[in-house]
């Protein structure tokens, strides 16, 4: 399988354009341009809706997060409109791939925003991440894994060479995991040594851990602020983050600080997004879980994933 799409046709596809990503937590927007065969980000924008909230049993998305959601892509429309974008892809991933109620909150966007909503598969989710992360990190090759960790799932992507090798979507995303594993605040080793064998379980169910351990790199907005509360930034910086280096051993300290402080007071510690504080201790547990699982002791951190992705592969059906 061949990475999607190809960035230097880009070039003729746009002079600007936007890609919005609608997770199971965070909405996020991204308005760029090609320079050079080379993705160019001009704005980005994000907020945490949590569309994955009490999702199961049910799978059906409340209308109160579908309302929240609806507000935020009109203001993410208006500033598409107001940068002069002309091409914008809108990207339903995690718990929107399962939600019995898809197609409502579908036509409420086109309805509300004019926008298309795209519902992509985990497996291509996967290939867009890796299509991203491989445009500020072009040199990776074989032996890479990515790994994509969102609200509603985590995708994997086994590189060799230029092209993807393996991809995987697990049901692996912070919110479920949060609202399954870890109900006390803060919660009891008990709760976290259960929802690390939980994960250690889908993994090797699922994936076949190569000989070797690989370089690992992760993406997306766990991965993102553990690496932001790591450097304690006091306001996200990208050129911080993208080529930052996580080790076990620090994520370790940090699981054990942050898991005996309760949620008002995990809310103050420097570099943690603000509305991410009740899953963070989740997705540290599974950043844990997968460097455990590969047998790696640190792994590299990509700001850049699915958005990059989306705008370098070029409109939908290009």
């Amino acid at each position: 399988m061949s990475l999607p799409g190809n960035p230097t046709q880009a070039v003729a596809l746009f002079d600007k354009a936007a890609a919005i990503d609608i997770g199971s937590n965070t909405l996020r927007l991204l308005i760029g341009h090609i320079e050079e065969n080379q993705l160019v980000p001009l704005v980005r924008d994000r907020e945490i809706v949590r569309l994955g909230r009490n999702f199961y049993p049910g799978r059906v998305l409340s209308a109160e997060a579908m309302e929240q959601a609806l507000r935020v892509l009109r203001r993410f429309r208006r500033r598409a409109d107001r940068e002069g974008v002309t091409t914008i892809r809108a990207a339903g991933t995690g718990v929107l791939r399962e939600a019995e109620n898809i197609d409502a909150f579908s036509a409420a966007v086109r309805d509300k925003t004019a926008l298309e909503l795209e519902i992509i598969s985990g497996e291509r989710e996967a290939g867009l991440s890796a299509l991203g992360v491989l445009s500020v990190f072009p040199r990776l090759g074989t032996g890479t894994c990515i790994f994509d960790l969102g609200g509603g799932s985590t995708e994997f992507v086994v590189l060799s060479g230029d092209r993807v090798e393996t991809t995987v979507s697990l049901p692996l995303g912070v919110v479920g995991l949060s609202e399954l594993f870890l109900p006390d605040d803060p919660p009891s080793e008990q709760e976290i040594g259960q929802l690390q064998a939980y994960i250690l379980e889908i993994l090797f169910k699922n994936i076949q851990r190569p000989p070797s351990p690989p370089r690992l790199i992760g993406t997306a907005g766990t991965v993102t602020t553990l690496a932001a509360m790591v450097q304690g930034l006091p306001s996200y910086d990208p050129d911080r983050i993208n080529g930052s280096v996580l080790d076990r051993a620090t994520l370790n300290r940090l699981l054990s600080h942050m898991g005996s402080l309760p949620l008002e007071r995990r809310k103050g510690l420097p570099g943690l997004e603000p509305g991410r504080a009740d899953i963070i201790l989740a997705g540290l547990v599974v950043v844990l879980t997968v460097m455990l699982f590969f047998q790696v002791e640190e792994l590299l951190v990509s700001d850049a994933g699915l958005l990059e992705g989306l705008l370098l592969e070029g409109p939908a059906g290009s």
